[in-house]
């Protein structure tokens, strides 16, 4: 069945639906995509999908080597590392203000994030990961910091493709594990301890970089082989 698009601004919705299926990880680094395809796969004409991965391309989310040629980047290990630093200091922030002013609601809605992403990990890498991604979300959302709420975005986006090859890797022990740096950082927010949280939540990016330099350097070993 189509992702059919019927509202107004195309050009815009295409770019939202294609920025959230990088960050869901539906494409692999290394996938070329084409217009026509993703026209037929929306039900649109060529126009707005050009337009939507222009702006992408000018984001780095995707790469275009010709006028037809258009692929989900394959990051070298330097490039994951800085979309990485980026992330440990910005999210570290995000959960420092989010420990000065959550709500015992917005606790139990972490909780219940993590306890479905847990559950999810058992049977299915690929919604394990989107849930991953909404507790960091919502995270973001609610240190009431929209600008750098934004920024973040754009960094899951570079790394989506590659955080669900992590969630396929990781063994599953990892994953679902009572020491799980998500239930430090809810200890944390529950306590309302900013600087806790902000380890928390770094300690949680830090935890994954080893895994996602191996999965660099496997990328960068295949392309020199290509």
């Amino acid at each position: 069945m189509g992702k059919k698009i019927v509202r107004q601004n195309l050009s815009a919705q295409l770019y939202e639906n294609l920025r959230l299926s990088l960050m869901n990880g539906q494409y692999e680094p290394g996938q070329r995509l084409t217009i026509a395809g993703l026209a037929e796969e929306y039900g649109t004409s060529i126009t707005p999908v050009r337009e939507a991965i222009f702006q992408l391309v000018s984001e780095r989310a995707l790469e275009m080597r010709a006028a037809t040629s258009i692929f989900v980047p394959r990051f070298d290990t330097r490039q994951l590392m800085d979309i990485q630093a980026v992330r440990f200091e910005l999210e570290g922030r995000a959960a420092y203000e989010a420990a000065g002013r959550i709500t015992p609601d917005e606790i139990a809605h972490l909780r219940d994030l993590h306890m479905r992403f847990v559950d999810a990990a058992k049977i299915d890498a690929a919604a394990a990961s989107i849930l991953n991604r909404d507790f960091h979300f919502a995270l973001l959302r609610m240190s009431g910091m929209p600008i750098l709420e934004g920024v973040c975005e754009n960094m899951w986006t570079l790394i989506g493709p590659f955080l669900r090859m992590f969630h396929i890797r990781m063994p599953l022990r990892d994953i679902i594990a009572d020491d799980h740096k998500h239930n430090d950082l809810m200890a944390a927010l529950e306590a309302g301890d900013r600087e806790r949280s902000r380890l928390a939540i770094q300690e949680d990016i830090l935890w994954a970089e080893s895994l996602i330099r191996r999965m660099g350097d496997d990328l960068e070993n295949a392309a020199s082989n290509d």
